[in-house]
Parts: structure tokens; sequence; C-alpha cells
């Protein structure tokens, strides 16, 4: 039985562990769609092309959201700090989305890494982040 080399093994645990983006996950619009509910952010894509993206954000759920956008190499569910994710990185926000409510932002980002996440309390600790990724 023939091993595999430790880099390789180690550069797959890392791909997985990052999130590595299946086929057609990275969208080629402008727009990406993003669901919040209890506790969760939902894009309807992983990616998006690099430069002006626009994020519509509709809240489903049965509570406020905050919708949050980090740039950062670490993976989206790493960034606790105390109670909270640590928002370094930060390039923009929605504040308060009231449930039913859609809001949008639009942002102008650079290729790589990504974390979309609600940082009300209590709600990142509860699962409320997804990694993202421009190219």
């Amino acid at each position: 039985m023939r091993k595999l080399p430790v880099l390789v093994v180690a550069a797959s645990v890392a791909a997985v562990s990052v999130g590595a983006l299946t086929a057609g996950a990275v969208t080629t619009k402008k727009t990406v769609a993003v669901g919040l509910n209890e506790f969760n952010i939902l894009p309807a894509a992983q990616g998006a092309p690099a430069g002006k993206v626009t994020f519509s954000v509709k809240n489903t759920g049965k509570v406020e959201h905050e919708f949050v956008v980090l740039k950062t190499a670490k993976p989206a569910g790493s960034l606790l700090k105390g109670a909270e994710a640590a928002e370094d990185g930060n390039v923009g926000e929605i504040g308060s989305v009231k449930p039913g409510e859609t809001k949008k932002l639009t942002l102008t980002l650079k290729a790589g890494h990504y974390s979309l996440l609600c940082n009300l309390p209590g709600h990142y600790k509860a699962g409320q982040f997804v990694d993202f990724y421009v190219r």
C-alpha cells in the first residue's frame, strides 16, 4: 500500500478547514442573495468575482439580526474573542435587519477570504457565520 506524503494530507485538511469551494459555488453575478435566520447565514453562493458586490440580505427569522462582512485569513468559525467575534477587517455591515425585512449592502471587494456573520449578543456563538470567497 502506497502512503500519501504528509504535505498532501496536510494541504487537504487545510482546504477542508477553510471551506473548499465546490464547482459552481462561486457566482459570476454581482448580487448575492443572503438569508438570515436563527442562527444561520445562508448566501446563495459561496463567493463572487472581485469588484462591486451587492449583498441582498433578507431576515427570514423571528428575531433581529445584523450582517457583517470581514476580510480575514481565518475561517469564519475561529473569530471568537470574548463573547462575540472580533471584527478586525470589517469592510461593511448592515446594523439591523428586522424579521421579514430585506436590506442591501454594496461593497467593493478585493480577491480573498471573507467571513459573513451576525455579531449580535449570542448569535455568533450560536453559529451564525459562514466563509465567503472573492475571486
